[in-house]
């Protein structure tokens, strides 16, 4: 019945486990694997958040070349008078040397939306809070405005002397006489900023003052001969050049540069989008190799100190962990700085919202985390359910990280170092809250498993027992009559004055067959048997 009620509840003693078993082993391993990469994640995200000034920098910056193709703004939703993409519509002649000369017309107003972009670019990544616009977009200035084409406008204000007229046209020479002539075509742009293409920027200033220096010996000369009406004509116009090549600027674009983005204004902004990304990847660099080395000291410093690791080898140590953090570092920037300028122009408000947020910062760090936890779920070492704990607690933790980065940003006012203390405070710390959830939710599953399986136990024992005691109750009703019976029997027996002792012994056989035992001696004669034999007694 024992060996029964066991079987049939699962309590047999092979169920035991031995104080230290391969199992335990196993998951004593896998949780100190889990603790190294919950280290590693919460240095790779100090790392990361290091750089969340800069992404949050230059992705702006990037989305800069965004607004200036696209020819809107979904921040504000402000719509701009022309867009790279706009410009590349309009239409060309079907007469190739037309064609040539309308492509390169279109090239300026392209090279003035580029320009215009980078300007507000670079000022975004110099922390400026001045901005350039183009005239056609101010209201102050309306549509295709004969003098001004650029200006800089700082709080709602034009900043005085920024008005800049740009011109990409084949002869520089003859712009020049054109301006500085007092009857000349452009003698209007006289007194602003001309913005050239770099290639006729170089020696424009020069030529201006030669050609002022020129003019003023012909006023002299005229002057002597008795021409003063001319000569003063001269001397204005010497003037205009001196005037003209202080004002003279580099457009920052080449004539080439303006004619790929009137043509391929797809590719180019993409690149444009590429070269920030890497100033600020070069930049993330710098800050995630110091963060990194600095996290690295600390730890090779202290095995160092207690004896568990060489001198030569903890340096080693340092450098390569340096190395890595300087990749992370790049990786972060450079892909957090674009995914930011994707995400901070998007149509949707939502993903705007969300641009605001360490997300671009955390996206690399999020896959390469996330990617060690799927690598060791594909290579068998953790369960479906333990890879969506460390999902869940990866996440966790990197929106957390992501709060703290702005407090940790207020806390230490320094670049990189507050952003990366606070991301790893925040890391750390939902770490442990995740931990202690996820362990009270096993412990509360556990429990559960332990009710319910006392249960089942109670529930065996409770069955097994009415059947015992209903096995009872008929043994009872059975046999007990018939005991009583026979008892009575044999005491009529034993007490009958004339039975012999053959009658008595026949008696109390048939009484111990009812009990289920057989006497040795059944008569008498049996006994006598015995007596003269040689045969032990047995009870």
């Amino acid at each position: 019945m024992k060996s029964e009620m066991f079987n049939a509840l699962n309590l047999n003693d092979s169920t035991q486990r031995s104080p230290i078993d391969p199992d335990e082993s196993m998951e004593l391993t896998s949780g100190a694997r889990q603790d190294r990469s919950i280290a590693r994640d919460i240095a790779n995200t100090g790392v990361a958040l290091a750089g969340d000034e800069t992404v949050a920098r230059f992705g702006s910056a990037s989305a800069e070349y965004i607004k200036g193709y696209r020819g809107v703004d979904n921040e504000t939703g402000r719509r701009f008078a022309k867009g790279l993409a706009d410009i590349a519509q309009h239409k060309v002649n079907a007469n190739s040397t037309e064609a040539a000369k309308n492509i390169k017309q279109q090239a300026g107003f392209s090279a003035e939306v580029a320009a215009t972009s980078r300007d507000n670019a670079e000022a975004i990544i110099d922390r400026s809070k001045s901005r350039t616009s183009r005239s056609d977009d101010l209201s102050q200035f309306g549509r295709n405005h004969n003098v001004v084409d650029r200006v800089q406008v700082l709080n709602g204000e034009i900043v005085e002397g920024s008005q800049a007229q740009m011109k990409f046209v084949g002869n520089r020479n003859q712009l020049f006489r054109r301006i500085a002539k007092e009857d000349g075509k452009f003698a209007r742009y006289l007194g602003i900023k001309l913005e050239l293409p770099s290639e006729q920027f170089e020696g424009a200033e020069q030529y201006c003052r030669d050609q002022a220096n020129t003019l003023r010996k012909q006023a002299n000369e005229v002057q002597q001969r008795g021409n003063s009406d001319l000569a003063d004509k001269f001397r204005r116009e010497a003037n205009n050049y001196d005037q003209l090549a202080e004002n003279l600027a580099d457009s920052g674009l080449t004539t080439e540069d303006a004619i790929r983005y009137r043509k391929h204004p797809k590719t180019a902004t993409a690149l444009d989008i590429a070269r920030t990304s890497h100033r600020a990847g070069m930049e993330g660099a710098k800050y995630g190799a110091i963060i990194g080395s600095c996290i690295s000291v600390m730890q090779n410093g202290l095995l160092a100190v207690q004896g568990k690791k060489e001198i030569f080898n903890a340096a080693t140590d340092v450098a390569d962990d340096t190395v890595r953090a300087s990749a992370l570092g790049y990786g972060t920037a450079f892909f957090g700085a674009a995914i930011k300028a994707g995400m901070q122009q998007s149509t949707s408000q939502t993903v705007r919202g969300l641009a605001n947020t360490s997300a671009p910062t955390l996206v690399v760090n999020a896959c390469l985390s996330l990617g060690s936890s799927v690598k060791r779920y594909v290579a068998g070492e953790i369960d479906e359910a333990q890879l969506l704990a460390e999902v869940g607690e990866k996440g966790a933790g990197m929106l957390s990280a992501g709060m703290m980065t702005a407090l940790g940003q207020l806390a230490i006012p320094i670049p990189f170092v507050g952003a990366a203390i606070g991301g790893m405070i925040g890391y750390t710390l939902s770490s442990l809250f995740y931990q202690g959830a996820l362990d009270a939710a096993r412990g509360a599953t556990l429990s559960r498993e332990r009710l319910k399986r006392i249960r089942l136990i109670q529930e065996a024992a409770r069955t097994r027992i009415a059947e015992e005691q209903l096995a009872l109750d008929a043994f009872v009703c059975r046999e007990l009559p018939q005991l009583r019976r026979a008892t009575q029997e044999l005491r009529g027996s034993l007490n009958g004055a004339h039975q012999s002792a053959d009658d008595v012994s026949a008696a109390i056989n048939q009484f111990a067959a009812l009990l289920g035992k057989q006497l040795e001696f059944h008569s008498r004669g049996d006994f006598d048997d015995f007596m003269r034999s040689d045969r032990p007694l047995t009870l």
